[in-house]
């Protein structure tokens, strides 16, 4: 009982620590989904940290 309380509030931090990191990135102006440096994301510019403006259609 005990193990499935403590798998639950792990599972609950790392969905309330994701939403954080999403909200950060989308407050900076970074493109939803951006991996930083471990993906083959040319739009990202995640190693470099600066911003990359949207583009005007």
């Amino acid at each position: 009982m005990i193990a499935n309380i403590v798998i639950v509030a792990l599972i609950a931090a790392y969905c309330i620590y994701l939403i954080y990191k999403g909200y950060k990135n989308h407050k900076e102006g970074k493109p939803v989904g951006c991996a930083g440096c471990s993906g083959n994301c040319g739009s990202c510019s995640g190693c470099s940290g600066k911003t990359v403006p949207k583009k005007k259609d």
